[in-house]
């Protein structure tokens, strides 16, 4: 039993899969190793279950776009870590986001929606950088390619966080 995702299921390692192989696999897998089919014999059950748990737990992680980019990100060698910096440039323009969304959400409230459309405008922006630098880094396989999309990563989960924010003030 591997504790790679991708070798547990038998594919080749990288930012983008197919998705319904994938699951193809993971039901597969679930299949012919359920702890019901262990009943009786404590080893075996025991066995089953560190399977499934296994399992489950790596088509979870490969099955979720920004998991799948963290795990591939680590199993290359880049892990994603606190000591991590982003630009101060692009720290500053969060700032501002983070402000508007303030502003919009307590004093104009009926701006949030124009403001949601201007940020899902980034959003998009920032999905086509990834796939562009994960296009560049299946072609030249490089750890410059690999950096570029562990920074592209890290800035959009503080894209997620300003998007949580501006959806919590689009409910209210």
């Amino acid at each position: 039993m591997s504790d790679n995702y991708f070798e547990h299921f038998g594919i080749e390692v990288g930012f983008q899969i197919d998705l319904e192989a994938l699951r193809k696999k993971y039901l597969n897998i679930s299949r012919n190793h359920h702890p019901d089919y262990a009943a009786g014999d404590d080893a075996a059950y025991e066995q089953a279950l560190l399977m499934t748990s296994l399992n489950n737990q790596a088509y979870k992680t490969l099955s979720d776009f920004d998991e799948r980019i963290k795990y591939v990100l680590e199993h290359l060698g880049h892990p994603i870590s606190t000591d991590d910096k982003l630009d101060p440039e692009f720290l500053m323009e969060m700032m501002e986001w983070n402000e508007r969304i303030m502003e919009a959400g307590m004093e104009e409230p009926e701006q949030i929606q124009t403001l949601s459309n201007d940020f899902q405008g980034l959003e998009e922006g920032f999905q086509q950088r990834m796939e562009a630098a994960i296009k560049a880094f299946e072609t030249k396989h490089d750890d410059a390619e690999l950096g570029r999309i562990k920074e592209i990563y890290l800035q959009r989960k503080y894209l997620l966080r300003l998007r949580t924010s501006i959806d919590k003030f689009a409910r209210l």
